[in-house]
């Protein structure tokens, strides 16, 4: 009860999980701008995955004393999705965020996805509008995944950061980089997988809130700048073969049907076969090789491939039909995955700008 006999609303309590693997030159700036923005009730876990410089010890330097913020450090690195894990074991909130560490927050980013959750229970999973770094561009406004997997693209990728899109809209795959969930329906569907610590973290999360019968929406007014690929110090080789073997296990999760699982892995395989064609008249094996090292990692890992996608079903609350209408946004008939690459690129691209119109507010 509050002064006069009115009722006070009390706001959720949000943990923002912050993961961090030698963010030096950015961890700063994203610690900063959370603690700074406008919703009041939260704190900030910063998990720290073995990191080996001096990004923990500057945040705690400048923000030690912040009571909101608490580091968990772990010994060895867990990847995003074991670090977010630990994270989640120590989060206090109803509602979880997963922020990046390369990113700077707007002061009303958090309002604007808690107040979505709020106004509307079907909504099981919300992202940011990423913007660039200079905050000129978007980078993308949540992800679209054609028929059978085979193209992925980024919503409203590099239009103009004042395009007005509708408040709050559906995507296949909620964005990593800033995205809010309940704590309520983690415990129902669980979180990430440990064994496939990258790329394999947001869209399988995705998949289960869709799984669950929930929304997986983008919220456009809670933005955020993103320092693209800022995370990601790999090379093209072990990017390649971790994002082919994120694909794998999405194709036994998406596809559950029989029939359907062996359209999208030969859909799959023979854009692939065509993509190390190309890499090959390029002399670029390091990519020939990355592919051969997925396909090999999931003939060794079928049975437990197998295994999760029984146990991702045993919880579901929708047919596999209706996944896929809402898992895959953008289909292309299938005589464009077996012609030439270029066909279906433009007719992707055409498919994905007609997608995107639509969610134009006027």
């Amino acid at each position: 009860m509050g002064v006069g006999g009115k009722m006070v609303e009390v706001l959720p309590f949000v943990s923002i999980i912050i993961l961090n693997y030698n963010g030096e030159s950015y961890l700063d700036n994203c610690v900063a701008s959370v603690l700074e923005n406008s919703y009041p009730n939260f704190e900030v876990l910063l998990v720290d995955n073995a990191s080996t410089d001096l990004s923990v010890k500057n945040v705690l330097e400048v923000f030690g004393g912040d009571s909101r913020l608490r580091l968990i450090q772990s010994a060895t690195n867990l990847g995003f999705s074991g670090g977010n894990n630990l994270g989640f074991a120590h989060a206090k909130g109803d509602f979880i965020v997963f922020l990046n560490n390369d990113t700077i927050v707007d002061p009303s980013w958090l309002t604007y996805l808690v107040n979505a959750l709020q106004a509307d229970d079907s909504i099981g999973l919300a992202q940011s509008t990423i913007l660039m770094f200079d905050g000129q561009k978007i980078q993308t406004a949540g992800w679209l995944y054609s028929n059978y997997l085979v193209q992925k693209h980024g919503l409203a990728e590099n239009k103009d950061s004042n395009l007005r899109l509708q408040s709050v809209f559906e995507v296949s795959v909620a964005s990593g980089a800033s995205m809010i969930t309940r704590r309520s329906l983690i415990a129902e569907i669980g979180l990430f997988d440990p064994k496939i610590p990258f790329f394999y973290d947001d869209t399988l999360l995705s998949f289960k809130v869709w799984l669950a019968n929930k929304r997986v929406v983008t919220v456009s007014e809670s933005k955020i700048r993103h320092i693209q690929g800022a995370t990601n110090v790999w090379n093209i080789r072990r990017t390649t073969y971790n994002l082919l073997k994120a694909k794998i296990c999405l194709l036994f999760d998406v596809y559950y049907s029989i029939g359907d699982l062996v359209g999208g892995l030969f859909v799959n395989l023979f854009s692939i076969g065509v993509n190390s064609l190309f890499f090959l008249k390029k002399r670029n094996l390091s990519v020939i090789f990355a592919n051969i090292q997925a396909l090999t990692w999931g003939l060794k890992n079928f049975r437990y491939l197998w295994r999760n996608r029984l146990s991702h079903w045993a919880k579901k609350k929708i047919t596999p039909r209706q996944l896929q209408e809402r898992f895959v946004r953008i289909r292309l008939p299938l005589p464009l995955y077996l012609a030439p690459s270029k066909l279906s690129i433009n007719r992707f691209a055409f498919e994905t700008e007609k997608y995107e119109s639509s969610l134009i507010d006027v």
